[in-house]
């Protein structure tokens, strides 16, 4: 009896092992469920329902809901949106705020340094020390030289940044343009960006926000942007942060990628925000004045949840033909006349179909030459069920997102 459950056991698992792992399934090969009337979001109904959920959203950040979490308050204070605990206009937290929101601007105007280039005037990113005492005064060091500090001693707010970690060099990058009063000239204008930064803020000796920063500048920064780039932050805590942010893009030879997530939480409710996109395709001559970028098939997705309003897209385009990315190629008249591939995408909200869109792009047999009246639309309007092209979906859905008064 011991012998046979014993065979019986190895062929089970011979035979498991032999049994063919299944091929993944394309996303876009399967086209999406219809709305349903009565059951999917009547598309008239959107607006509505979107400032339903931004007042959801609003509420949530309200700096004096009970339901706040207790480490983001201070933050909220420090940035005006709360009781301040930070004497006015002793720290210049708009500096702060670009660190995070653009890597192009200095953190702190009262440390920047502006200098004549070839050329070119260079902004330089800030520097030094500024420590605002508790009698009202203010001290300036020189130091550090690779990053910027401000400090509040009365109210114990301390702001740092390093522009260098571990010795890594800066960039400058392309900036616009700035009148010289001086000579009367209009020059270019280039700030100077880091490649592997930090910055914290902390008060009364607790960090409560933190941010990274890391890019690949690659050999044409100012001309087709960074090779590489990722950015993540946090405020409140870092473990288990009730805000959170990552955000990476990545341009290799055959892909274009780009993908980040948000979130943000109280006591009792969460918001989250993802999306990523990944474009696959040819680039040629990416740092040359014939650059060009042709896209085969490109995957976009992304989920925006609030409690109660979880809204999600998916847009998958295959086999992509006659696209082509270049001076010349989008310069011509009528330059996506001649597209070809096949869309799939679909709006859901609260798991629902609101929109959804199947189809060959290429222009079909009618008379106008005009792509994507293939593309079979479909949603709910006025309680009945759409199916049209895209010249009349576009139609319904841009009025109602701009509607007559």
């Amino acid at each position: 009896m011991k012998r046979t459950t014993a065979l019986l056991t190895v062929t089970t698992l011979l035979l498991a092992a032999c049994k063919p792992t299944p091929t993944p399934t394309d996303p876009a090969q399967t086209e999406p469920a219809a709305p349903v009337v009565g059951q999917s979001l009547d598309v008239q109904d959107v607006m509505g329902t979107a400032q339903s959920a931004a007042k959801q959203l609003v509420a949530m950040t309200d700096p004096n809901s009970p339901n706040m979490d207790a480490d983001l308050k201070p933050l909220l204070g420090l940035l005006g949106m709360g009781s301040a605990p930070v004497r006015p206009n002793s720290l210049d937290l708009s500096g702060a705020a670009s660190f995070g929101k653009n890597f192009v601007q200095s953190l702190g105007g009262q440390g920047r340094v502006t200098t004549q280039a070839m050329g070119a005037v260079q902004e330089a990113l800030a520097t030094g020390t500024h420590t605002y005492t508790r009698n009202g005064g203010h001290q300036y060091s020189e130091l550090p030289r690779d990053g910027y500090v401000q400090i509040d001693e009365q109210s114990g707010v301390r702001i740092e940044t390093s522009w260098k970690v571990g010795g890594a060099p800066t960039v400058w990058v392309n900036n616009g343009y700035t009148y010289d009063s001086n000579t009367g000239q209009v020059l270019p204008l280039q700030q100077e960006v880091p490649t592997n930064a930090t910055g914290s803020v902390t008060i009364s000796g607790k960090t409560v926000a933190g941010l990274k920063f890391s890019m690949t500048p690659g050999d044409c920064l100012n001309t087709a942007g960074p090779t590489a780039l990722t950015l993540s932050g946090w405020a409140g805590r870092e473990t288990n942060a009730p805000a959170k942010l990552d955000l990476t893009y990545a341009w290799t030879e055959k892909d274009v990628l780009l993908s980040g997530s948000a979130l943000y939480a109280t006591t009792r409710e969460k918001v989250a925000a993802s999306m990523k996109l990944n474009v696959t395709g040819a680039t040629s001559d990416r740092c040359g004045n014939a650059f060009t970028f042709t896209p085969k098939r490109a995957d976009l997705t992304g989920t925006l949840d609030i409690p109660s309003h979880k809204t999600e897209l998916n847009v998958y385009l295959r086999d992509l033909s006659n696209l082509e990315f270049s001076e010349k190629a989008m310069s011509a008249p009528n330059a996506l006349d001649k597209i070809g591939g096949t869309v799939n995408a679909a709006l859901t909200f609260n798991g629902k179909a609101v929109v959804t869109a199947f189809g060959p792009l290429a222009d079909g047999r009618d008379l106008d030459l005009q792509p994507g009246d293939q593309v079979k639309f479909r949603y709910v309007k006025s309680g009945k069920l759409i199916e049209t092209d895209f010249r009349t979906a576009e139609k319904d859905l841009q009025e109602l997102a701009n509607p007559r008064r």
